[in-house]
């Protein structure tokens, strides 16, 4: 109840100015393997002409590796993420853009601040990249069970590059993602970094440049932690890809 007081109160901000700037973002994630997850999205995001931004992202879970008598037909909440931040560009075509941001981030078992800055450089008229670093910190311990805690609190910094092409009214996005555990923990992969790689595409529709359409290939880290040992499903040694699909309006 309150995540969703919280997303209205965020829309109600913006009601009365004019939203030029703003975009919903519908989205979908589907994890590959037989028995991992499925994970409606659904973002707000708002720039003001001042080069400040925000906007929220509500997702919830389906748990495929658990029957629906089990775990009922309505998806579980999974999370709910804040998120904030300031762009500045400048150059003779503005093709120079800097800033920081910072989320706020809530899970049922953790609550996480993320902080970072981003740089980005237009190259030519169709063909832009960006490069972010962002730190993130547990704001107390992870919650294994009830009552039992993680011993350490969770730091973590991500490095993404995203080199992006567009041509007419389609859009080409390849992210590079790096990860590295800053505490004891440990990546999917059973080791404290890993790489990940991020493939999208986006029509925009040509009469309706309000509405465009995007899919995503995410290619994930190998599950080589002894849990996945013990699945009922063949996940050890596998990738944990998955695919996204979504729909944009921007007023």
């Amino acid at each position: 109840m309150k995540k969703s007081i919280l997303a209205l109160g965020l829309l109600s901000m913006v009601s009365g100015s004019a939203l030029a700037n703003s975009t919903i973002t519908m989205k979908w994630e589907h994890k590959v393997l037989d028995g991992r997850t499925d994970r409606p999205k659904l973002e707000f995001s708002h720039r003001m002409d001042n080069g400040f931004n925000f906007g929220f992202e509500q997702v919830w879970q389906y748990d495929r590796s658990k029957t629906e008598l089990e775990t009922g037909y309505a998806p579980d909440q999974y999370e709910f993420t804040v998120k904030t931040g300031y762009r500045h560009r400048w150059g003779d075509k503005n093709e120079h853009e800097v800033g920081p941001l910072l989320d706020y981030q809530i899970k049922e078992n953790a609550k996480k601040l993320r902080l970072g800055a981003f740089y980005g450089y237009r190259i030519t008229k169709d063909f832009q990249m960006k490069f972010r670093a962002r730190y993130s910190e547990d704001l107390d311990r992870l919650s294994l069970s009830s009552g039992v805690y993680d011993d350490a609190v969770g730091k973590e910094m991500r490095y993404d590059l995203w080199l992006t092409y567009t041509w007419n009214d389609f859009r080409f996005v390849y992210d590079a993602i790096y990860k590295d555990k800053l505490d004891d923990n440990v990546f999917d992969n059973n080791k404290g970094t890993v790489w990940e790689h991020e493939f999208s595409a986006e029509y925009r529709l040509p009469n309706a440049r309000a509405h465009a359409f995007y899919g995503k290939y995410k290619i994930k880290s190998e599950l080589l932690k002894s849990s996945h040992l013990g699945s009922d499903y063949e996940w050890y040694g596998e990738r944990d890809n998955a695919i996204e699909f979504g729909y944009k309006f921007r007023f």
